[in-house]
């Protein structure tokens, strides 16, 4: 819970920064935000607080994202054998 409310100012305050160019369009935040989901990507995934490099990190997160399909594919196999 606390981390979504972590999140959520950190999007408030990146939206914050925003400014106009003389042509009109937002210029500014694009990087701010990708590493502002970086960051929320390292909570998620577990070790992922010690991944420095983005490159790393996607990695781990696909390894963790077929983990939790085997595990789903066990515990359904589980369920319906009972």
């Amino acid at each position: 819970m606390e981390e979504s409310k972590r999140y959520k100012r950190m999007v408030k305050q990146t939206r914050g920064k925003k400014k106009n160019n003389k042509k009109g369009h937002v210029s500014g935040s694009g990087s701010a935000l990708l590493r502002m989901k970086v960051r929320k990507l390292q909570i998620l995934i577990p070790g992922g607080k010690r991944c420095n490099h983005p490159n790393f990190l996607l990695l781990k997160t696909v390894d963790y994202i077929f983990f939790l399909k085997l595990k789903l594919r066990l515990l359904k196999a589980l369920s319906d054998s009972l």
